[in-house]
């Protein structure tokens, strides 16, 4: 049996959440949240498979040591007395030191560092008469110390530099959106599931396309650390590199599997230049054949509708007031956009990233949900707004036009015409039962209960007794939670 190891997945405020619901799809057991990470106990297998699979975490840590540092002299020989040779090679090996301080008596990080890096260079040089060197950009391993109320936790850092950094931005905007928190956006608006029933997605201000690469590599199951060519685990001494390849191995066949069923995502900005740094990432993030990208300003985006599905999400990163634009004059930019939603894209889903919520009234339209995120050094929230009008399925050429049981199909009636969320619904049903049915038959039951409140938006009962069918509603749902995050 593998070695199990405990680990330690760092994420941004608001996306422990999202953590959690990735490392659970992962297989990944034995999880404890934290403040601002999420602990678990797995092999190295696991960790390597949360690099290269994690959307919305920042970095993977292992611990290697629990030290008590009140002074920097017992930093020193709590560091020194380390085995660094089990995780270190010996000949030509570099090495970076990330402090932090939390509480603790040791305040200044820099110095915090040096004392670390000084105790790992001395031993070397005792022991083998070389030391390592510092590499701050990539180093063949990265040390994390963190320092709370004197107890010092010291951890290899397996990813080596943040996991926001895929691998496909060769080009930049200003202000362009981290990957992670595209990524947290569009997981938090179900964007996977939209995109299996054939939604589409555009983003009218793509600035560098950040959006629409990590929506493309969500849609297509595509891991967002495959084009990385730089982890803090390949050149540490401790590296599977077997359970890697075999990682990779298997990433790959699934991107190549996946990019058949990537659905339509459209993107444009006003700014050529921001074309231009899009076309870039996009293409190196392989995906130029995936996505459309043009340059046209944000009134032109009404006359593509026609030309669009009815149904999909509409993202976008607006200019905030702190950073682009004047905040006086960005109610009309959002009444603008309010407009464009309601009259050429009723049937789409809309969510926004802004750092003052209350410019979101002016859109006109009606909000689902908000989720706090920090964008960089600034506290912003998103904004999810329901389609103004919801599409029916029968609108949609990849989905169905009605539910039928073909049990119970009455031919006397006409089909009836459903919106999604009616659809959704009538597709639940259609599952519970016919799961249900075969255990009803083989134990002799005639009578029991199909449904019982599985979705929000429905707080029913539904009992089936015989011939006769049973729906009793519960208190009407709270109206302020009506999704899942």
């Amino acid at each position: 049996m593998a070695k199990q190891h405990k680990f330690t997945v760092t994420a941004a405020r608001g996306m422990l959440p999202l953590l959690a619901d990735e490392l659970k799809q992962l297989g990944i057991k034995n999880t404890k949240q934290d403040q601002g990470n999420i602990r678990f106990t797995g092999t190295l297998a696991d960790a390597y498979m949360v690099c290269l699979w994690s959307r919305v975490a920042i970095r993977v840590l292992l611990p290697i040591a629990h030290l008590h540092a009140e002074t920097p002299e017992q930093l020193y020989e709590g560091v020194n007395a380390l085995p660094w040779e089990e995780h270190i090679h010996e000949l030509d090996s570099t090495i970076a030191v990330d402090f932090n301080s939390f509480r603790s008596k040791i305040k200044h990080s820099q110095y915090g560092a040096q004392r670390v890096k000084d105790a790992i260079v001395d031993r070397f040089r005792t022991l083998f008469g070389l030391r390592p060197s510092v590499d701050l950009y990539q180093p063949d391993v990265r040390i994390n110390v963190y320092l709370k109320h004197n107890q010092a936790t010291v951890s290899i850092d397996l990813s080596g530099d943040s996991l926001h950094k895929r691998g496909y931005r060769v080009s930049n905007t200003t202000a362009p959106l981290k990957e992670h928190l595209a990524a947290a956006i569009l997981l938090s608006a179900e964007w996977q599931k939209l995109a299996r029933q054939g939604w589409a997605l555009i983003d009218p201000m793509c600035g560098s396309g950040t959006f629409l690469i990590e929506a493309a590599m969500i849609a297509a199951d595509i891991a967002p650390g495959i084009l990385r060519d730089y982890y803090g685990f390949t050149a540490w001494k401790q590296h599977d590199k077997d359970s890697w390849k075999q990682l990779k191995a298997d990433a790959e066949r699934r991107r190549q599997s996946g990019l058949a069923r990537c659905p339509v995502i459209v993107g444009g900005d006003a700014d050529a230049r921001a074309i231009e740094a899009a076309k870039n990432n996009i293409a190196e993030a392989g995906l130029h054949d995936r996505i459309q990208v043009n340059q046209r300003d944000l009134t032109e985006w009404p006359k593509l509708a026609a030309d669009l599905p009815k149904a999909g999400l509409f993202v976008c990163n607006p200019p905030y007031g702190e950073r682009i634009g004047r905040a006086d004059e960005l109610h009309y930019l959002y009444e603008s956009l309010g407009n464009i939603i309601n009259e050429s894209f009723s049937g789409w889903r809309t969510a926004l990233i802004t750092d003052n919520a209350q410019l979101g009234k002016f859109t006109g339209l009606t909000l689902f949900d908000s989720v706090p995120f920090d964008n960089g050094p600034i506290a912003c929230d998103v904004l999810f707004y329901r389609a103004p009008r919801p599409v029916r399925f029968n609108e949609l050429s990849s989905t169905p036009t009605q539910f039928v049981d073909e049990e119970f199909d009455d031919k006397e009636h006409a089909p009836v015409e459903m919106t999604e969320q009616g659809a959704m619904f009538a597709n639940r049903l259609k599952k519970n039962k016919k799961h249900l049915a075969k255990w009803a038959r083989k134990s002799d039951i005639s009578c029991y209960r199909v449904y019982d409140a599985d979705l929000p938006d429905y707080a029913l009962a539904i009992d089936l007794y015989d011939e006769h069918i049973h729906v009793q509603e519960y208190a009407p749902p709270n109206k302020s939670i009506l999704r899942k995050r």
